[in-house]
């Protein structure tokens, strides 16, 4: 089996390292992570219709914006 090595942050190593369970690679766990992501295309068009798209997307913005005004 092949192998590559991989650089990363310090953070990121902890992180991995934390949830990596006894007799676990790291390959066991990036994989699983990986998995856990699975397929976004069953939820296209979960939303309903464009009103409710909309007023999500000026929810999210909004927030955004107080968000951006808070940390100034």
């Amino acid at each position: 089996m092949a192998s590559k090595n991989l650089a990363i942050r310090e953070e990121v190593y902890r992180k991995l390292s934390d949830a990596k369970k006894e007799g676990e690679s790291f390959s066991d766990v990036i994989e699983k992570l990986l998995e856990k992501r699975g397929d976004l295309l069953p939820l296209w068009g979960a939303w309903g219709d464009d009103e409710e798209v909309t007023f999500i997307e000026t929810s999210v913005k909004e927030t955004r914006k107080r968000s951006v005004m808070r940390t100034r």
